[in-house]
């Protein structure tokens, strides 16, 4: 379970992009309920610290759920500058962030790769946690400097309270959380990328099975999603380590599919239709008179347009790259395409090779299949 296709914010923080996952729409409503009928139990829990402040007034009318949205949004704000964190830990080793993602579980940062220097995981994991620590003392201190009162003082000692939760949990030894990362990176030190991996992700079952655990007999639901998710992405980071090495070395022309079957631009629909019974691609590469890439064609597209039309009628733009190219650069754009394939073209332009996803999976199952 990852962030998928979300909305990108008209802005940047620090150069880089914030998108909003379809799922944030979801969550941010919810948080912010639940926060609203949490504010009676929060202000009795915060009386012992000598922060007094009055439920009747606070769960009045829609007061509560003001609040709560406020808390929701200001927590969410959080965890955006936490990944900013992680973004400029990973610049300092020319690590490039493409997107900062809010999604329902929180928020990530999508780093073009993670660095591989020895131990560099580790520093770009803590500061993240380092990160949500200081913003819980920062609200902290806001609360003892001013004389706050009412919603004001419930939001800030509510912010104060769940980066620092934010910042323990993050520290859990369980991939993908920090603390995982942080495990795995210090592993990697004494022996391969690879058996660290292993070993960090037999960890992470073992938390999320405990996590699981306890979210069912103290029935908070939230905490069980959440183990469920830390349990298949620890056994993800495995697959994605061995698919790395699997990558490493190797260029787009070690695994492509040579001279792939182009097809002319100004054929005609029904033609192309005809494919469907000869080849199962869903789409093919299209080349004008001069053998040149002109763009990709479905069988899906043809089968909904006029026949007699030609093939420039529902022509798409290709995803291409050349033979060349690093193969686990190219796989991270192929999997983040629609297509679901890479067309591999020469310095004219000319058609030579596709990298599929089959081609991938080729690859995986010849190097799993290895003694």
């Amino acid at each position: 379970m990852t962030p998928g296709r979300g909305w990108r914010l008209p802005f940047r923080l620090l150069g880089i992009p914030i998108s909003l996952d379809p799922t944030f729409g979801l969550v941010l409503p919810l948080f912010a309920w639940l926060i609203a009928n949490q504010v009676g139990a929060f202000a009795t829990i915060l009386e012992p610290v000598g922060i007094v402040l009055d439920a009747d007034v606070l769960t009045r009318g829609v007061t509560p759920y003001v609040l709560g949205l406020i808390a929701a949004l200001g927590l969410f704000a959080s965890v955006v500058v936490h990944e900013l964190g992680h973004a400029m830990a990973a610049r300092i080793y020319g690590v490039r962030t493409k997107m900062i993602t809010l999604w329902f579980l929180g928020g990530v940062a999508q780093l073009e790769d993670m660095p591989r220097a020895r131990g560099a995981e580790a520093v770009v994991a803590i500061v993240g946690p380092i990160v949500s620590g200081a913003l819980s003392f920062a609200f902290a201190g806001v609360l003892r400097v001013f004389d706050l009162h009412g919603g004001a003082a419930f939001v800030i000692a509510y912010l104060a309270l769940m980066n620092a939760g934010l910042a323990i949990f993050n520290l859990l030894p369980a991939l993908p959380l920090d603390g995982g990362r942080v495990l795995r990176s210090l592993l990697a030190i004494p022996m391969d990328r690879e058996r660290a991996t292993v070993i960090a992700g037999n960890v992470s079952r073992a938390v999320a099975i405990l996590l699981g655990v306890y979210g069912i007999f103290s029935f908070q639901l939230f905490l069980v999603i959440i183990a469920f998710f830390v349990f298949n992405a620890g056994r993800a980071e495995v697959y994605a380590e061995r698919a790395r090495q699997a990558f490493e070395g190797r260029s787009v022309a070690d695994v492509m599919t040579v001279d792939p079957v182009t097809v002319d631009l100004d054929m005609p629909l029904a033609q192309f239709r005809q494919l469907r019974s000869f080849k199962p691609h869903p789409c093919y590469p299209v080349v004008d008179a001069a053998g040149v890439l002109a763009g990709l064609a479905r069988i899906d597209d043809a089968e909904k347009a006029d026949p007699d039309a030609t093939l420039a009628t529902i022509l798409r733009e290709a995803d291409t790259a050349r033979p060349g190219e690093d193969l686990q650069r190219a796989v991270q754009r192929l999997a983040g395409g629609d297509l679901g394939r890479l067309v591999v073209i020469d310095p004219k332009g000319r058609v030579i090779g596709i990298l599929s996803r089959t081609d991938v999976v080729r690859v995986l199952r010849h190097e799993n299949a290895a003694p």
